[in-house]
């Protein structure tokens, strides 16, 4: 199976979130934060080393299936492909470096702070509209 440079790009970025981790791993608690509720509070809280790490698998994992679902349509286009796995990248690695944050005690509206991430997504399902019709 070949990598694609959008597959190693976006693995690069969460291989980097968790090398963060790892660096900061004597700073971080013991029991790490890694859900929040709607006002922001966190409700989920998993042993260290699991905190570290999870969040970039979920995103290999995330990748891994976008491919899979790409290469399964022979007529989709490969550059909104290419921007989605950007994008999954992207994404879990931005969620994991606030986690990693507030662990560290960063104290900031996490409800705020992921609207990046909507107005990404808008982006992206607009630009793979638009792929769509220029192509059709």
């Amino acid at each position: 199976m070949t990598l694609h440079r959008s597959d190693r790009i976006a693995g690069g970025l969460l291989i980097v979130t968790a090398l963060v981790g790892i660096a900061f791993w004597d700073a971080l608690p013991a029991e790490m934060a890694i859900h929040f509720g709607p006002g922001g509070t966190p409700d989920s809280y998993v042993p260290k080393p699991v905190g570290v790490v999870l969040a970039p698998m979920i995103g290999v994992g995330a990748i891994a299936v976008a491919r899979t679902a790409i290469r399964a349509d022979p007529t989709a286009d490969p550059r909104v492909g290419a921007g989605a796995i950007y994008f999954v990248g992207g994404v879990v690695s931005y969620v994991h470096a606030l986690v990693l944050a507030y662990n560290l005690g960063h104290r900031f509206s996490m409800t705020a702070a992921l609207v990046p991430v909507f107005l990404a997504a808008a982006v992206l399902v607009a630009w793979a509209v638009y792929r769509d019709r220029i192509a059709s």
